[in-house]
């Protein structure tokens, strides 16, 4: 099996075959060297899009037809387990922030967030944008049709944020449980991402935030650890803390640039 086959078979397969092209290019290219077996090459590449996009999806993530916003973002593990506090969670936020101007938002790594639009709705009265940036074309594609309905441009797209920056303007960008994927993938690439989005996108607001327990409900000391290194690693000159809370299963940081 040589490279152009192995990501040949991924396109084939039912789980990933909708993954942005150049994320599955750079992540066959990666695991293909390290390989001598074609099985060990599939399942090394398997493992990785696992990580980073199946482990948060259920397998009736796309069977959205019908559903209400509640109801979709039960479809995937990291909207749902926020869903008892949410309410909480965006009053935390805009409360924070303080600020009815907001005309643009820049999600990052969205998944099912965009879907959450009703709560947030009464926080952000002048909404123009919204910049849903994730991994899965269809998933894309869902949420442009929901943007169309809601009144909104459609502004859902792709990235491999690992590999690229985005470029869109906002006043506000969303980093929801993303910087530990990110980091695991690439270490020191969730910080990178943070001051480009203050220097390129020019957010006021960021909004960072770490899962607290594991996806199987385990506490780890992970709010703890997750603290300690982001309060660590990001670079003050470039954005102050102006907030910081854990509610529900999520330890939440509102950064202002």
């Amino acid at each position: 099996m040589n490279l152009d086959e192995l990501i040949a078979e991924v396109k084939k397969s039912k789980n990933y075959s909708s993954l942005y092209q150049p994320l599955i290019n750079r992540i066959c290219s990666e695991e293909f060297s390290k390989y001598k077996k074609d099985r060990e090459k599939m399942k090394a590449v398997k493992n990785r899009f696992h990580v980073i996009y199946g482990a948060f999806f259920s397998a009736n993530t796309k069977n959205i037809k019908n559903a209400n916003e509640t109801e979709l973002l039960k479809l995937n593990a990291s909207t749902y387990e926020r869903l008892p506090s949410i309410d909480e969670f965006y009053k935390f936020i805009f409360d924070s922030i303080n600020d009815t101007q907001i005309k643009s938002i820049l999600d990052v790594g969205c998944g099912f967030n965009p879907f959450a639009l009703p709560y947030m709705r009464s926080y952000l009265p002048n909404l123009e944008y919204y910049y849903a940036l994730d991994i899965d074309t269809e998933l894309s594609a869902m949420l442009n049709l929901y943007f169309e309905r809601s009144g909104l441009p459609k502004l859902a797209s792709c990235i491999d944020i690992i590999a690229e920056n985005p470029e869109q303007k906002a006043d506000i960008a969303f980093l929801f449980k993303v910087i530990p994927t990110i980091e695991n993938c690439k270490k020191g690439r969730g910080f990178e991402l943070i001051e480009h989005i203050c220097d390129n996108c020019g957010a006021k607001y960021i909004i960072a935030t770490f899962p607290v327990k594991t996806l199987c409900g385990r506490d780890k000391g992970m709010a703890e650890n997750y603290a300690a290194l982001f309060e660590k690693n990001i670079n003050y000159d470039r954005v102050s803390i102006t907030a910081k809370n854990i509610i529900g299963n999520e330890l939440t940081y509102v950064l202002r640039n």
